[in-house]
């Protein structure tokens, strides 16, 4: 294995930016199938899947991060556009939603002040590390509003990125069968909650469970992410 990634032609494809766009495409693709293999199982979702298979061929390759991101910034660029397109579920309930803007409002606030503080005292006091705790804060908004958060803060920009992935997860993982348990899913209900508790990746679960989810996961992921960006510089 040493001997081939020693060849010239190897050496050189590792640091083409597009082949490094390519395989983290590719790993996701094969995430996805993994996903729909196992009955769409959300224990593996297919980005915690893309994640550990380009993070496998990193460590073997020996390639630096910021190697991966001269091409990962194109797949990054694409973000907005990918967030954008859930504006499509959510207008389709934007009229009800304006019915229950107050109610909207407290929710996502309530939750956001739930999921933070329960976070922060927990890290606080298991911990006792200023910049864990400070990171911590930022784990349930997507991950670049999480990471321009943490860094702003005083914490660990990468740190920010894994607690953004076990967040949603376990979120996406937790949230709807919890909520059935307690006979509180009503799809508004179980969007919202998803959207506050588990950003990007429970917004991706909700858009499976139904478009109403969808929509009102959308709505908690994006307010969620505005709401800590301007409140967590001002409470940190």
């Amino acid at each position: 294995m040493t001997n081939i990634l020693q060849q010239p032609l190897v050496i050189e494809l590792l640091h083409t930016p597009l082949f490094w766009a390519t395989l983290t495409i590719g790993a996701f693709i094969i995430g996805q199938r993994l996903y729909h293999l196992l009955g769409n199982s959300a224990f593996l979702p297919p980005i915690l899947t893309g994640i550990i298979l380009v993070a496998v061929v990193l460590e073997v390759t020996g390639i630096s991060f910021d190697t991966y991101m001269e091409g990962g910034q194109f797949l990054h660029l694409m973000l907005g556009p990918v967030v954008v397109m859930l504006a499509v579920p959510l207008y389709q309930f934007i009229h009800v939603m304006r019915k229950e803007w107050l109610r909207i409002s407290l929710a996502i606030s309530l939750g956001s002040i739930a999921t933070v503080g329960t976070a922060v005292a927990m890290t606080h006091y298991l911990i006792g590390i200023p910049e864990i705790t400070v990171t911590m804060a930022t784990k349930s908004v997507t991950t670049p509003v999480a990471v321009t958060l943490s860094e702003q803060l005083g914490g660990i920009g990468a740190l920010a990125s894994a607690f953004v992935i076990v967040t949603g997860v376990f979120g996406a993982l937790i949230v709807p069968p919890l909520l059935k348990l307690t006979r509180l899913d009503a799809p508004k209900a179980v969007g919202l909650s998803l959207g506050v508790c588990a950003h990007a990746i429970g917004t991706g679960r909700a858009l499976e469970l139904g478009n109403e989810q969808a929509a009102y996961a959308a709505m908690a992921m994006s307010l969620t992410a505005t709401l800590h960006a301007v409140a967590l510089p001002w409470l940190m």
